[in-house]
């Protein structure tokens, strides 16, 4: 590949992060993803939580910020369920 063509596919890849950028910051983001204390994607990668785990922090975490706690709390409360029957059933 030329010296050319790998300049543009640079540029190329540069600008298209500088867009998604910009629409980003112009996403309208509900205050219940606040991240100002830390990521919960960080917090689950640090304790080695599987999809399961994660997903009921996240929403134990989140229940009280998007102000429908107690259907949040039931949902959670299912999802310990089905967690709970398929670690049985994997056991």
């Amino acid at each position: 590949m030329s010296r050319d063509r790998l300049v543009e596919k640079q540029y190329s890849q540069t600008a298209t992060l500088d867009v998604i950028d910009e629409v980003y910051k112009e996403f309208n983001t509900p205050a219940h993803y606040d991240n100002s204390k830390g990521s919960l994607y960080q917090f689950a990668e640090d304790h080695k939580l599987n999809s399961w785990e994660f997903d009921i922090v996240k929403r134990v975490v989140r229940c009280r910020k998007k102000g429908q706690f107690i259907e949040d709390i039931d949902k959670t409360i299912e999802l310990l369920k089905l967690y709970k029957k398929e670690y049985e059933s994997n056991s």
